[in-house]
């Protein structure tokens, strides 16, 4: 389930509380008046819809209202900024240049929202042990899916806030495009620090997560850092996948 956020200045041309958007699995909720937000109704659509399919578009006055409705549904304990879902009339299939479809070329989105990942106990265990062995440069261990979506981090105690000198977003925003150069692996050099990365894949060989090492050492050198990565990688590797 993803939840787009939107706003705009004219009332969305729909009749009642929402609307399945053909059948491209989206339904929209009307912007007319958050009172006529009927409980009830939502539960009843809740229990209908594809949860890991299903894309809603909600008005801002009521996001608050529909996303604790659907936390007390399926039980989720939090969200995350998601903009993998980008907006476009094509995908929700609308046929003509009719009101709706007026509407939707003329509505703002605010955000994308996506349940948020847990990161399995196994692989924190597994990352702290290799962050806490003296014996390699690793500083700081950080997982992201394929979709820039950040999903674990972790760091030496004894070196806090260096995950705080990277902007992690834009690092793993530039190698997500790993996937589409065809590499495996990519290397990036800061002031601060030297950032390694890998491209994992399933058991289908189709890319699932970005796993990158940070050292800060002031005595780096590339090469041994390097190996260190590639023997730690296999140590979870194969629990960073399927979450």
């Amino acid at each position: 389930m993803k939840i787009l956020v939107y706003q705009a200045d004219e009332i969305v041309p729909i009749d009642g509380l929402y609307e399945w958007l053909g059948d491209s699995g989206r339904i929209i909720f009307s912007n007319a008046d958050e009172q006529n937000f009927d409980s009830k109704d939502v539960i009843r659509l809740l229990g209908s819809i594809n949860f890991d399919t299903v894309i809603f578009y909600i008005p801002l006055s009521i996001q608050n209202q529909f996303v604790k409705l659907v936390n007390s549904q399926f039980q989720i304990t939090g969200w995350q900024e998601d903009n993998t879902v980008k907006f476009s009339i094509d995908d929700i299939r609308l046929i003509g240049k009719d009101a709706l479809y007026k509407f939707f070329d003329t509505m703002t989105l605010r955000v994308g929202l996506s349940q948020k990942k847990e990161c399995p106990k196994e692989l924190i265990d597994a990352m702290n042990k290799i962050i806490r062995d003296d014996k390699n440069f690793i500083d700081a261990i950080f997982v992201s899916d394929i979709n820039k979506v950040m999903l674990c981090q972790i760091e030496n105690p004894d070196k806090p806030g260096i995950l705080q000198k990277f902007n992690l977003k834009s690092i793993v925003k530039s190698l997500s495009s790993l996937k589409d150069d065809g590499l495996k692996c990519d290397i990036l050099e800061f002031n601060d620090g030297i950032v390694i990365s890998y491209l994992v894949e399933n058991s289908s060989n189709s890319p699932e997560a970005i796993i990158g090492f940070i050292t800060t050492d002031e005595n780096k050198q590339m090469g041994s850092f390097w190996l260190f990565c590639e023997n730690t990688l296999n140590n979870i590797k194969g629990k960073c996948c399927s979450f």
